[in-house]
């Protein structure tokens, strides 16, 4: 569907996240991020005429309550999603309601209690193992290439007051430890989190009115979906190309990335699949440290879901409030100078679905 008006993002929140618990309340956890979010634009939950809620099932009443989170914060709500790529559904909706004139503006939250959540959580751990197990037979990448995306992933949290282990963890402490050992457990796939995430979007005309931050912008977002786990890099590279040529723009134009790591090998594959370098490439691109600050672009400079966490149906909302932080130059110790163009990566693996969003700042 043609899109036919701009689209600003012009609030942004998210609690940290944390690790799972069985009484966690999913009304006032979402409501903080919400709050948050409203407060970062300046608005009221009254002047936000609709409300995406996206939150993986746990059962009818966590569902109910992640809904009643955004109509605590005063706003007409409804579900979007139970699955763990909820978050980037409920981004996309909201986007196509807002940009074809269906609303003004709109809240997307996304919630996640962790573990207790995912509806088939040793179902979702072998398939990510398998994504580590071909990267390393089929493309024979080593175990140091591994490594190094970890440091990374860590090294950026670390400068992340919203992480909850803010460790530096060094080159030889990985590779001196079991923490690349094949097993969900270790440090080569992101660790259950609970957490909540919300953006709010809204029209030109709308940003004006209210007088809102809408320095950035939703440039072009792509929902593509493929037959499988092991397809996902393939939906990766189709919506990640039809991206770039809705915006206009191409990859090289990037200054920073957040994709989904929910395991170092996804990581690596997407380096390729998202055209930041050439196939063949991305073990080169880690190894030459092309991936971090003083690099070709900066990939996942929140931490992404190794450094922070993986809170399911929150990550997409939470990937976005770091890139609109990022481009409007208030990511204080982890800014990326300079940045202006943004891509945003999410996928799942059971379904091997992919949305791919681009963002970039106005220049006033």
């Amino acid at each position: 569907m043609a899109m036919n008006r701009s689209v600003h993002v012009v609030g942004v929140g998210r609690r940290p996240f944390t690790a799972p618990q069985p009484d966690i309340n999913a009304a006032v956890l979402g409501a903080q991020a919400a709050r948050a979010a409203l407060a970062d634009a300046a608005l009221d939950g009254d002047q936000v005429q609709r409300a995406f809620v996206a939150s993986a099932i746990q059962d009818l009443n966590w569902a109910s309550s992640a809904v009643c989170a955004a109509e605590m914060a005063g706003i007409p709500a409804f579900r979007v999603s139970t699955d763990d790529l909820g978050g980037a559904h409920a981004l996309h909706r909201a986007r196509e309601a807002v940009a074809n004139f269906s609303v003004e503006c709109a809240l997307i939250l996304g919630v996640h209690a962790g573990a207790a959540c995912s509806k088939n959580g040793e179902a979702h751990d072998e398939a990510r193992c398998r994504v580590a197990r071909t990267c390393m037979s089929l493309c024979g990448t080593r175990r140091e290439t591994f490594a190094r995306i970890a440091v990374k992933a860590w090294q950026h949290a670390a400068h992340n007051p919203l992480a909850t282990d803010r460790r530096a963890l060094g080159l030889s402490e990985i590779l001196d430890s079991d923490a690349l050992s094949d097993s969900p457990r270790g440090l080569q796939f992101s660790a259950p989190r609970a957490g909540a995430a919300a953006v709010i979007l809204c029209s030109t005309d709308f940003a004006r009115r209210h007088r809102l931050d809408k320095r950035v912008l939703v440039d072009a977002q792509v929902v593509e979906r493929t037959a499988g786990s092991l397809d996902v890099p393939r939906a990766s590279e189709i919506a990640a190309r039809k991206a770039y040529a809705e915006a206009g723009t191409g990859p090289e134009h990037l200054d920073l990335v957040e994709l989904h790591d929910d395991c170092i090998a996804s990581e690596l594959l997407a380096y390729e699949s998202l055209h930041l370098v050439p196939k063949g490439g991305a073990e080169r691109f880690v190894l030459e440290g092309e991936n971090t600050y003083g690099g070709l672009v900066v990939i996942n400079p929140s931490g992404g879901l190794l450094g922070l966490g993986n809170a399911g149906a929150a990550n997409a909302p939470a990937q976005c409030a770091e890139l609109v932080w990022q481009l409007r130059g208030a990511a204080r110790r982890r800014q990326v100078e300079g940045a202006r163009s943004a891509l945003q990566h999410a996928i799942d693996h059971e379904t091997g679905t992919c949305v791919v969003t681009l963002y970039r700042a106005e220049v006033r």
